[in-house]
């Protein structure tokens, strides 16, 4: 037969096995940093700013801060992808192409989810072009006139035509990448809703 001393008892034990799990949940909470709240989309829209005044080596200052202040955050790979965004800018005297492909690099090897890999792709590429010297074809020496009753000399068409498309090729290939940095830049030029 259950008493009611007996039921009590196991209502306060009850209670107190309660109380004991909430507090130990309060714990192990309490051991979870707090969320970033906002403090990538701050420091990025200061940066930002900096970049516009054409203070480059500001803004990358404070996104190098920003990631050394949080270096266990996803929110610090970010930062390492807007570094790169910035060091691309033709305008940029603290940086360049090569820059830009070691920061996208390090984004694109990153060990977390990462927000921008599409872009980040096609930013490497773009930096890749821009990076290389520009193929300088050398002139051929003046031929000497040929008898028209003569057969051409097809190996020296051949060259002649292969360079042709060579150059147009990295044209092309150029005119894309700066296609790719223009529309970039225009959506970077948006503003954050």
């Amino acid at each position: 037969m259950i008493t009611i001393r007996s039921t009590l008892s196991c209502a306060a034990l009850g209670a107190l096995l309660l109380a004991n799990g909430c507090a130990q949940l309060r714990n192990a909470n309490a051991a979870v940093p707090a969320p970033m709240e906002g403090q990538l989309t701050a420091t990025l829209q200061q940066a930002e700013r900096e970049a516009l005044a054409s203070r480059f080596g500001v803004a990358d200052r404070l996104l190098t801060d920003f990631a050394e202040k949080h270096p266990d955050a996803p929110e610090s790979v970010e930062a390492t992808f807007w570094r790169a965004v910035f060091k691309l800018d033709p305008t940029n005297q603290t940086g360049g192409p090569r820059d830009a492909v070691v920061l996208l690099d390090a984004y694109l090897a990153a060990p977390v989810t990462i927000s921008h890999r599409g872009a980040a792709t096609s930013l490497r590429r773009a930096a890749l072009a821009l990076d290389r010297p520009p193929t300088v074809v050398a002139a051929s020496p003046a031929m000497p006139p040929t008898d028209p009753n003569t057969k051409a000399d097809t190996k020296s068409d051949a060259t002649d035509k292969s360079s042709a498309n060579e150059v147009q090729r990295l044209k092309d290939e150029l005119a894309k990448a700066n296609a790719e940095l223009e529309r970039i830049k225009r959506r970077l030029a948006q503003p954050n809703p």
